[in-house]
This record gives structure tokens, sequence and C-alpha cells, in this order.
């Protein structure tokens, strides 16, 4: 609702400088209603347009150390597909018939997860992080889909962190009969999942920007089958690397110890690499 009221706010802002606008390109000149009333519109469209840009551009950057994990080792094999429009990279291991597809973060940089998903991978997990046009995942909710098309797995979790998580939610929703489960770091789903889903839900106690209230509403949007992980010392960020959060609290372990925990959890609750 927050969020639908910004967009109305922002639309009535975008339309009173719109008009001021095209006041001051006729000034005193004889030009009719009509093309006046064009001008404002074009000149709104504009103003929306240029202050919809300044918002997608800048972006949470990943810190310089992730890019040199972007790499194949002993135990997994880097890949990354940059063509068609779905972009994203993956590490796979041998024989492994579990997967998870991973949404980041609203306008946070994909490389920022590599750790987490490297961790992850390790135990026995393939994973593919999408890389979404302008860092948001709303702009490709259908991603998983594009990239399980030609996979053949066992067992499929889709996750998301804060937003992504959301549009993870999205998706799994609409592919409840392909999909096993959704993993939510810092994230809730809007609307109720299917019973044949299971959920995990992880977040820090200290997180300074998950809505706490929105968060505990959406329990009721949970299946049945669900599971609650809180991260005692843990924030929003930490689950990836990409420097602090404006609104996050301070976190009380280290970026490095909310991502291992993470990656426990995530395998414990998808089954892999308990023993």
């Amino acid at each position: 609702m927050k969020y639908v009221l910004y967009s109305i706010l922002a639309l009535i802002i975008a339309g009173g400088i719109g008009y001021l606008l095209m006041r001051l390109l006729t000034g005193k000149r004889n030009v009719s209603k009509g093309r006046k009333t064009l001008l404002a519109v074009l000149m709104s469209l504009l103003v929306i347009l240029a202050g919809s840009l300044s918002y997608l551009i800048p972006y949470s950057k990943a810190d310089e150390s992730c890019f040199e994990e972007l790499v194949s080792d002993s135990e997994l094999t880097f890949i990354r597909n940059e063509d068609g429009m779905t972009h994203w990279y993956g590490f796979v291991g041998e024989n492994n018939d579990t997967v998870l597809i991973f949404y980041p973060g609203a306008k946070v940089d994909s490389a920022a997860y590599v750790r987490l998903m490297k961790e992850t991978a390790r135990k026995g997990i393939d994973v593919y992080v999408v890389e979404f046009p302008f860092h948001m995942a709303f702009f490709n909710i259908n991603a998983a889909g594009k990239i399980l098309k030609d996979k053949n797995y066992e067992n499929i979790y889709i996750g998301g962190h804060s937003l992504g998580g959301v549009a993870a939610c999205s998706y799994a929703q609409k592919s409840a009969d392909k999909v096993d489960g959704i993993i939510l770091l810092a994230s809730y789903p809007t609307d109720k999942i299917d019973d044949k889903l299971r959920l995990l839900s992880i977040y820090g106690d200290k997180d300074g920007c998950l809505e706490m209230n929105a968060y505990n509403d959406a329990k009721l949007n949970w299946p049945i089958n669900h599971f609650e992980e809180i991260i005692a010392g843990g924030n929003h960020a930490q689950f990836a690397q990409y420097g602090k959060q404006k609104g996050d609290n301070e976190a009380s372990i280290t970026t490095e110890r909310q991502i291992e925990i993470t990656a426990d959890v995530i395998c414990r609750f998808m089954g892999v690499g308990n023993e």
C-alpha cells in the first residue's frame, strides 16, 4: 500500500512539473488548449522517464573481491550466460540433482552473492544467480523458467533476497507443479503460497530494512510446510557483499559468518550436505 501511495504522489508531482514546463515553453504565445494539453503530457512523461532512470541506474556494487571468485575451481564449474534476454551465472558440481535459482535484491549487483552461492554449491547443490535488467527482478520474473528449460533436475528451489524474494515467490506460485520450494532471505510473499510448496524464511535479528509488521502479517501467506531461521547478530545486507545498506542496522557478526550460517540452513532445508 505504501508503494502505491508513493507512485500516486510521484505521478501528481510529475504532472505538476509537466504543467509548469509547458507554461514556460508556451509563455504568452497563442497556443491552442489541445496543444498545451499535449505538451503538458509530453513534459510529464519526460519527467517520469528522467525520474525513473535516476532511480534505476544507480545500484549497490559488489565488493571487488567478489569478482575474483567468479571462476571454476577443483570442486565447481563456473558458467555464465549472456545470450538472449536472460543473463545469469552459476556454479555446478558433478551429477547434482538439486538446484537453487536465486533472485538478487533490488538494485544489488548479482556478483555480491557469489560467496553465498559457492558455499551452498559446495554442499552438492547447483546454483544459478540471475542478472536482471537494472538489477530489478520484476523486469524478468520468469527468468527461472528460462534457465530450467534445457535442464533436468529432480529437486528445484527458487530463492531471493529482499524484493528479489518477492519476485521469486511470484514465479514459484505460478510454477507450483514444477518447483519444490522457496527460500527467502529477509523477504516475504505478498500472496498466498500453494501448500504444494515448502518455504524457508531466514532473516537477521539486526535487520533494519525488513518491515517486520508486513513480514509477520505475510506469515498468513506461508504454505503449511514452512521453516523460519533468525540469525542472531545478522542484518539485511550481510547475506551478500555489497557494503552497508541505507537504513540497515549494524550487525554484531561478520558477513562471512552470516553467509556461512545461511548456506548451512539452506542446505539442511533442501536435504543436501548433511553428512
